[in-house]
């Protein structure tokens, strides 16, 4: 009888850790669903498809020496795929590593360098609704919730633009009333400010 009883605790802890499992496992198919719709969104910027494949040496001598880690948008869905990136912090970190290869290998004056800090604002806000949308759904009833990741001081290593800095007024970059497009722009540019002091 004491077998049995043995038996049954344990069938009922390998079970328990099955309901665990499966949750844990819809879980995050769950989350692949949601990040593929972000990654669909940053690959389908106007810019995307620079950063779809990997850089081909012949299109940029040296490219190798000088980035360590290249990434692009495919190896990144591989990543996601492969569950080498199973959070959307790690999504974040792949995505802005990227873009901080292009703005660190391409002079400031180039079309690509442009290209990534134009890209680079509306990442972090598909990026950042995500991760709103994440704490509200995974937050408890009697509970604020967890502290997102400030994703603009995350980015301060990126270079302001000081010209379009001297065009633009200081303005809240929560204010409703001004576009979505502006308020990502001030908010870079205030994470630039930040990294230059």
């Amino acid at each position: 009888m004491a077998v049995h009883q043995f038996e049954t605790a344990a069938i009922s802890a390998h079970s328990g850790s099955t309901v665990t499992s499966v949750a844990d496992e819809q879980q995050l198919k769950n989350w692949k669903k949601n990040i593929n719709m972000v990654w669909r969104d940053i690959s389908g910027h106007r810019f995307g498809s620079m950063f779809l494949s990997p850089i081909k040496s012949g299109d940029a001598p040296h490219y190798y020496e000088v980035i360590r880690k290249p990434l692009d948008l495919k190896a990144i869905k591989n990543r996601i795929r492969d569950e080498d990136i199973t959070t959307t912090i790690e999504f974040y970190r792949d995505i802005m590593h990227m873009l901080m290869n292009a703005l660190m290998y391409n002079a400031e004056d180039t079309d690509v360098y442009h290209m990534a800090m134009e890209i680079l604002p509306d990442a972090q806000a598909c990026i950042e609704q995500l991760q709103q949308t994440e704490a509200a759904v995974n937050k408890p009833k009697d509970s604020p919730g967890p502290a997102l990741p400030d994703t603009a001081s995350t980015a301060s290593v990126v270079k302001a633009d000081d010209e379009s800095k001297a065009e633009e007024p200081e303005a809240d970059d929560s204010d409703a009333s001004l576009p979505a497009k502006r308020r990502r722009r001030i908010a870079s540019e205030r994470a630039s400010k930040h990294l230059r002091e």
